[in-house]
């Protein structure tokens, strides 16, 4: 590599490499030539200046080292230029646009013309593809207003329509950009670059270039830029922008790490597994930007109507020449347009709505469940695990008949053990607290949805479960432990039968507390104007009267079982209520699907996250107001844009008619709305979200 040095002084070093211009030379490629060499400090590559900046550690050895890499280092590859995004494109239509209309009184008067009608082509052409397709929309009205002041010579006022509808055009699109570039940065995952070993060095390479199978080094403080799985190393990760957890988390071989978290202290060595768009982060983003492709009910009124409209444009602008003789105000009457702004703000409020949910880890699953969350006016709300803290504890074991304590215990937790529930666990977790093994003694287990569990034990079968399961399905007298039942009903516990070869062994008493902010939660949600708030629960009707009593909740359903939720759901349905259905089991996905908006936690089962419409990532219950506040302020920046839209374009609209306004007044009238309402759909991304 060719070279002269510039500045020499004991531990810096700046360099002039001689590189080509274009395509332009990556940064990291030339800073990562040097990062290995003994004694090297800094490295710092200008592609503008194409110098090289190296701090070192003023050895002559050090110095004589650099000088001979930079000698026989070759000339990194130069990246294909990126092409040209459409942002940019439009952005330099509009600056040529804007050069000719400054520089016209320069233009000799014979060409102003042909430059008037070339700059109209494009307009005039969208215009004539939707007579072809006969559609009376936007593009039409432009076109015609652009070919009536063309056919009638106003040169000028062609010109500075067709600037202002591509300044228009350039705004928005920056517009839908920045709203994209806003929820992007949300899940950023720091800097463009990382280090990956490859034939066995470390170089720095852009993230766009890590594949697949890479091997990943990231240090203390540095961000993880692919989600991959541990090769070597341990670290505490802090992971609260991608789940919510407060504590940072240990990583050692073997287990997952993901794009976006940061690494506390420790080093890694990660196996890329998925990179670029396929992280979990950018799979975040994609979800919300998908989304926006769910439309709200109002959305798609809202550009109904705006489609509407246009006939009645072309109508009015035919009874304004008739009337008047005008083209000029017929011209001003057609480049009055609704539809645009709309078909502009509305979306963008919606997206950046559904950024700003997700920014307080909230996935709203698109526009049309967004609007639905406004509109509720009816929660159903399951017990565990959403107004407790869905880690039960056993609290009493009692024994019957024959059977002892510790075999009634022991007996379940064998069974329990190998259902995934946080009541079956909390049986697992406190046969071994009170050290009583259970090798498998039974036979193959059977899970009944809803009720228990079930399997054969020397011969006799053995039932766990609710009373519904052991004494309507199987046929069990329970009857011994009603007066234990009562008393445990009194301390909101809910209540497990144990049952083995037909007669009642036991009875295993399960205390789940309730979320601190459980009440708080009920409260709120009856403040901000919820009609109905309803609980469903497995327990039995003791024990659920108990637990709504102490959260408030006047209505409740006991030994609700996953057709009873749904029958719930639907009679809330039936009597004209908007339901939103809060859930986060197995047995809640039915009645999550049948709600007009399913809420669900990130702790909750597979099946629930994927029925449910709403995703709390930190499920919390201060997350559902979030979700609610934000609803509800974004379907109420639709409709205040929306009011705006009309009054300042029917404002337009009469001065055009009366000819108080020319058509190059109605064309920045339009445009300025566009861009006014478009800039106010942004606003949520920069809004704290306030409830109650």
């Amino acid at each position: 590599m060719i070279y002269s040095i510039i500045q020499d002084i004991p531990g810096r070093l700046r360099i002039a490499l001689t590189l080509p211009r274009f395509p332009a030379v990556e940064r990291c490629a030339v800073e990562a030539q040097f990062k290995d060499l003994a004694g090297v400090e800094q490295v710092s590559f200008s592609p503008r200046t194409a110098t090289l900046l190296l701090r070192h550690d003023r050895k002559q050895a050090t110095r004589d080292a650099i000088l001979e890499t930079v000698a026989a280092a070759p000339i990194p590859k130069s990246r294909r230029p990126r092409p040209e995004s459409e942002l940019e494109r439009k952005k330099k239509t509009v600056v040529r646009a804007g050069l000719l209309l400054l520089a016209r009184p320069l233009i000799p008067p014979p060409i102003r013309p042909i430059i008037a009608v070339y700059g109209a082509l494009p307009v005039i052409r969208r215009g004539l593809t939707a007579l072809r397709q006969r559609k009376m929309n936007v593009d039409l009205l432009d076109a015609s207003a652009v070919g009536a002041a063309l056919a009638t010579r106003e040169f000028l006022t062609a010109s500075v329509i067709v600037s202002l509808l591509k300044l228009g055009e350039y705004l928005e699109e920056w517009t839908r950009g920045e709203s994209r570039r806003l929820l992007s940065d949300m899940f950023h995952t720091g800097d463009e670059w990382a280090w990956v070993v490859r034939e066995d060095e470390e170089i720095r390479l852009p993230l766009e270039e890590v594949v697949e199978g890479d091997t990943v080094i990231v240090r203390m403080g540095g961000l993880i830029p692919v989600d991959g799985l541990v090769l070597e190393g341990e670290a505490l990760v802090n992971q609260s922008s991608l789940t919510g957890e407060g504590l940072p988390v240990a990583k050692r071989l073997g287990l997952s790490v993901y794009a976006g978290t940061a690494i506390e202290e420790g080093s890694l060595r990660i196996r890329a597994v998925q990179v670029g768009d396929q992280t979990r982060a950018a799979r975040v983003v994609k979800t919300i930007e998908a989304a926006e492709v769910v439309k709200a009910e109002s959305q798609s009124k809202s550009e109904q109507m705006a489609e509407r409209i246009v006939p009645y444009s072309f109508l009015l602008s035919g009874l304004t020449f008739l009337v008047t003789g005008s083209v000029s105000r017929s011209a001003a009457v057609l480049l009055v347009d609704y539809s645009c702004a709309i078909k502009l703000s509305t979306p963008l409020a919606i997206l950046t709505s559904l950024a700003r949910s997700a920014r307080h880890r909230v996935l709203i699953k698109g526009g049309k469940y967004l609007e639905k969350l406004a509109r509720a006016d009816a929660f159903v709300l399951d017990k565990t695990g959403t107004l407790t803290e869905a880690t039960p504890e056993v609290a009493e074991v009692v024994q019957f008949g024959d059977f002892s304590r510790e075999f009634v215990l022991r007996q379940a937790a064998c069974v329990e053990e190998h259902f995934p529930h946080p009541v079956a666990t909390a049986v697992v977790r406190q046969a071994e607290r009170e050290g009583l093994s259970h090798a498998e003694e039974h036979a193959e287990v059977e899970y009944v949805l809803a009720h228990g569990i079930a399997s054969w034990l020397q011969g006799k079968r053995i039932v766990v479960g609710s009373r519904h399961f052991v004494y309507e399905d199987e046929g069990v007298d329970v009857s011994a432990g009603d007066p234990y039942v009562q008393t445990f009903a009194d301390r909101g516990n809910s209540v497990l039968y144990v049952a083995v070869g037909g007669e009642l062994a036991g009875l295993i008493a399960i205390h789940d507390p309730l979320r601190e902010d459980a009440r708080h939660f009920v409260a709120a949600l009856k403040a901000s104007g919820i009609e109905r708030v309803v609980m469903l629960t497995g327990d039995n009707e003791a024990t659920a009267r108990t637990i709504a009593a102490s959260l408030g909740i006047e209505e409740y359903h006991a030994q609700a079982l996953p057709d009873r939720k749904v029958e719930v759901v639907k009679q809330l349905q039936a009597e004209g209520l908007t339901v939103a259905m809060v859930g986060d089991g197995i047995n809640d996905s039915p009645a999550l699907s049948q709600a007009d908006v399913g809420i669900s936690m990130r702790h909750g089962a597979d099946i629930a996250r994927e029925a449910c419409d709403v995703l709390l990532m930190d499920g919390t219950l201060d997350d559902i107001l979030t979700a609610r506040a934000v609803s509800r302020e974004a379907m109420e920046l639709v409709e205040h844009n929306f009011r705006t839209i009309v009054a300042v374009n029917s404002a337009a609209l009469l001065l055009a008619v009366t000819g108080a306004a020319p058509p190059v007044f109605s064309a920045t009238i339009h445009n300025l709305s566009t861009i006014l309402v478009g800039l106010r759909s942004l606003q949520p991304l920069r809004k704290e979200v306030r409830h109650s």
